[in-house]
């Protein structure tokens, strides 16, 4: 996996840093994903997608970075390596309010198999500093960094959560084409669906992978549903066919 990983980011790499070298905003690098043997080996892998990364390992457009030492980068953060993110867990997206809840949740639904996850995020580019990937690095990503597809199908997640909250549904089926559904998953006392509520949690389904397992839920700054009844409609997905 690494090595396609590799590959895909490296195909990509010199167009990106030429484009990026000319660009008016400051942005951060991009998140490039490394895996360990454990995740390789899984039976059942997980990945939780966040919204962007509010400044990665130095500025793009410096065009210093290397696919080696951003893919270490990841790894060394999501691992905790040498103190890497040590600090992650006062951050939403990691703490008990949205990664670490679903890490524990699952590892327990699925006691019987071997459970990993990694996490991504729905824009690989983001600013340097916080907020929306603005339009000329949004622009930059998808003329010279679309890969988020092809990520997927060389990391082969079984379930994948998206805590993009509805704003980014867009950016979803950016990547994945305008045949993406997002259905409703609450519904109302006499059983009907509510479609009010897909601003909360949908279903995610990707017509290029039939047995993915795939929800959107709220950001974790912004959650107003409890984690417990996205993890309700999850598990009734996945015991849906197993």
């Amino acid at each position: 996996m690494n090595q396609e990983l590799e590959m895909l980011y490296s195909s990509k790499w010199d167009a990106l840093l030429e484009a990026a070298s000319g660009l008016s905003s400051i942005a951060s690098n991009p998140l490039l994903i490394k895996v360990d043997q454990t995740y390789i080996d899984s039976d059942v892998k997980v990945m939780i997608v966040g919204q962007e990364t509010d400044g990665w390992c130095g500025q793009l457009n410096a065009g210093d970075a290397t696919v080696e030492n951003l893919m270490n980068e990841y790894f060394n953060y999501f691992h905790q390596i040498s103190g890497n993110g040590k600090n992650r867990g006062k951050r939403a997206f990691w703490n008990r309010k949205n990664f670490r809840f679903f890490q524990e949740k699952l590892t327990e639904q699925f006691s019987n198999k071997t459970v990993s996850f990694i996490w991504n995020n729905i824009s690989k580019i983001g600013n340097d500093g916080r907020g929306k990937p603005n339009p000329s690095i949004r622009n930059l990503e998808r003329e010279y960094f679309n890969i988020l597809a092809e990520e997927f199908s060389i990391l082969r997640p079984d379930i994948v959560i998206f805590t993009t909250g509805s704003t980014r549904d867009s950016f979803i089926k950016h990547h994945f084409g305008n045949k993406v559904q997002f259905l409703p998953k609450l519904s109302f006392l006499d059983g009907a669906l509510a479609e009010q509520t897909l601003n909360l949690i949908a279903e995610v389904r990707i017509p290029q992978y039939p047995d993915l397992k795939a929800i959107r839920i709220e950001h974790p700054n912004r959650r107003t549903l409890s984690n417990s009844v996205s993890f309700s409609a999850l598990k009734q997905m996945i015991e849906r066919e197993t």
